[in-house]
């Protein structure tokens, strides 16, 4: 059990076994359970570095509020009243504008236990993501959920979220880890997405986070060492060989369904990865970007990097040819406007 975003209250009760597996701790000196409750954190965890950083540059223009609509959070500094996106102050919007994504997050959440899908994200990450887009309460879709870290990042910073998963394998994982971490289980549909987002009720959703499935890269032949490690992802990744066009057009077209869903002036995050495949380095973030503003009214709003610390690197080219050792992602950021 995680004991980190857990605090003790003052509720004993009697030892038994069904209570011991979620929400509670022993206390080994009398032998009693001790109920734990949920810290969930309406902040963004600023690192201390960057957050002296972010002070002492252009410390006078930090908070831009008017003092007429100026709330003091204390340590967190001052809420825009005015905000109408999300519940952050004006030091941590500040640090989220970052084009950048640089902070280390901790592999927890039942990680192992997550990682046999091969695609799954931080929901430490994912929260803060959706504490930047949205207001606590609002309703978050993810229509590729895989193992559910958007929906576990929304349970943590008490948002609500909505889940779509064509395998039921990874829907039965994120049941468990939400079990194991007594978290609030969401909706889940196990179908293609498509056809569930033609049935929901238009303009229903407050923001959309997802990470794409990729396109075919455990399928074919990679210019890659012999040595490297083989990518997760071939655990899941089950389609017939696509062209890159045919996989663009799947996904624009599931991207079309979800700028009906999506409420106007809200936002769209999309988690993708760019690849080196048959001697040549494919920009997908950037294919996929074009495909959607081309066949969708979603507005490119931002392309964020996310340098991802825990990434291995793997020796491909030496001693003949460069080969990049992929350590980052991409989160496209969209808007509906209408």
């Amino acid at each position: 059990m995680r004991k980190t975003n857990y605090k003790l209250i003052k509720e004993k009760v009697k030892a038994e076994p069904e209570k011991e597996k979620a929400g509670y701790i022993r206390d080994f000196i009398t032998g009693r359970l001790f109920k734990l409750e949920q810290i969930f954190k309406e902040d963004i965890n600023i690192p201390d570095e960057e957050e002296k950083k972010i002070e002492k540059n252009n410390a006078d223009q930090l908070e831009r509020t008017p003092k007429s609509y100026r709330k003091d959070l204390g340590k967190r500094g001052f809420f825009d009243t005015r905000n109408s996106l999300n519940d952050l102050t004006g030091k941590e919007w500040k640090f989220m504008s970052k084009s950048v994504i640089t902070r280390s997050y901790p592999p927890d959440f039942q990680h192992n236990l997550r990682k046999e899908h091969g695609g799954q994200k931080p929901p430490l990450l994912c929260a803060d993501l959706i504490k930047t887009f949205t207001k606590k309460g609002e309703t978050v879709l993810d229509p590729l959920m895989g193992v559910g870290g958007t929906l576990i990042g929304a349970a943590v910073c008490r948002r609500k979220s909505i889940g779509i998963e064509i395998n039921k394998k990874w829907i039965d994982v994120y049941k468990s880890v939400c079990e194991l971490e007594d978290l609030e289980v969401f909706k889940s549909f196990q179908d293609d997405c498509r056809n569930i987002l033609r049935k929901a009720s238009k303009n229903s959703i407050d923001f959309i986070l997802t990470d794409v499935p990729y396109w075919n890269m455990d399928r074919v032949e990679k210019t890659r060492s012999k040595l490297a490690v083989k990518s997760n992802l071939s655990r899941f990744n089950g389609k017939k060989v696509q062209t890159k066009q045919d996989w663009l057009d799947e996904l624009t077209e599931i991207f079309e369904l979800c700028y009906e869903v999506l409420k106007n002036k809200k936002y769209l995050a999309i988690f993708i990865g760019d690849m080196y495949r048959g001697k040549e380095y494919h920009i997908l973030s950037a294919d996929l970007a074009n495909a959607i503003k081309r066949k969708t009214k979603f507005i490119l709003k931002a392309n964020l990097v996310w340098y991802d610390v825990s990434k291995n690197l793997h020796v491909y080219g030496q001693p003949h040819a460069y080969i990049p050792s992929m350590i980052h992602q991409n989160i496209l950021i969209f808007r509906k406007e209408e």
